[in-house]
């Protein structure tokens, strides 16, 4: 077991946080582009980086989300997850993490049990209900073949739902896009709503999906939230995947390194020298809500170094 010291911490009363949540929670939510950049940070410092063994991409560039001894604590809270499954208990350990109280201090109780919510959906990719599960990828150049991709640990049907996976949707206006988003850094997963005409934040574990030219499943945008539905028939072991769009990587998605293109001998395996050498974005529509996305590979790219197993 890991201690912690708690000596100057202010005292934290965990107990109104914990009250009346739901194993799912509900898609809709009060959070600011910025609060949700903020929350999905430390969750998936708490939750992801841990179990895959490196750091996933930030949305605020810090060097350190957790002390060294509180990241050894969320690993050792992370993996007692996996094996026992209590979500209540698992909870009550991250929020025991100092620098997470210190963290949350700053946050009415509304929020903090938004925070809470954001940590459920992280989870659920760790837990044996939902059917699916997230694992290390090494496919992409573009993320140095070092990223994650979300892998299916049932049998699913067309048309059916994964209730559990899901992306959390939080619209930006202009001045919040110019103060807030850093080409390169932190636009890895920012979607433009051409009906709702505004550009908006995608977190959640929906952003570790990957694309294929031949996807397993779609979108379907839901307020605030969105949740996948499988496109064909899923057995185990099939990775869950999503269509970014035709130029998406390129001309014709000619940089394109997904399984099907492998498959095919086309995209990125057609031979470098039908290929140009930079890869350029472009859209992707996703059902009623025609939402272009504006990233490349997996929405996520590793950042930072590796943590240790």
């Amino acid at each position: 077991m890991v201690i912690i010291s708690r000596e100057n911490l202010q005292e934290f009363d965990a107990g109104p946080i914990l009250t009346s949540f739901k194993e799912i929670p509900p898609g809709d939510h009060s959070l600011t582009p910025f609060e949700l950049a903020y929350f999905d940070d430390l969750a998936t410092t708490l939750v992801v980086d841990p179990l895959l063994g490196f750091i996933t991409h930030k949305m605020h560039k810090r060097k350190r989300y957790l002390k060294h001894l509180e990241g050894d604590r969320a690993r050792e809270i992370a993996r007692n997850f996996v094996q026992m499954g209590d979500v209540r208990a698992t909870l009550q350990d991250y929020l025991a993490i100092p620098s997470v109280q210190t963290f949350l201090t700053g946050y009415p109780l509304n929020k903090r049990r938004e925070f809470r919510d954001h940590v459920l959906r992280f989870l659920q990719m760790f837990s044996v209900k939902s059917g699916f599960s997230i694992e290390k990828c090494a496919r992409y150049s573009q993320e140095g073949n070092v990223g994650a991709r979300l892998i299916a640990t049932r049998a699913w049907r067309k048309g059916e739902k994964l209730s559990r996976l899901c992306g959390v949707i939080s619209a930006m206006t202009e001045k919040e896009e110019d103060t807030f988003l850093l080409p390169g850094v932190n636009d890895f997963s920012v979607m433009y709503s051409t009906r709702k005409q505004c550009a908006q934040l995608w977190l959640g574990p929906g952003a570790y999906i990957n694309h294929d030219c031949n996807p397993t499943c779609h979108w379907v945008p839901a307020g605030k939230s969105a949740v996948i539905e499988a496109s064909r028939d899923i057995e185990a072991g099939d990775e869950i995947t999503i269509y970014y769009g035709e130029g998406f990587f390129g001309e014709e998605n000619e940089r394109c390194e997904c399984v099907t293109c492998e498959r095919r001998g086309t995209g990125a395996f057609m031979g470098a020298d039908e290929n140009r050498d930079t890869l350029s974005g472009a859209s992707v529509e996703l059902d009623s809500d025609k939402l272009r996305r504006v990233t490349r590979y997996g929405l996520r790219e590793r950042r930072g170094s590796s943590l240790s197993s």
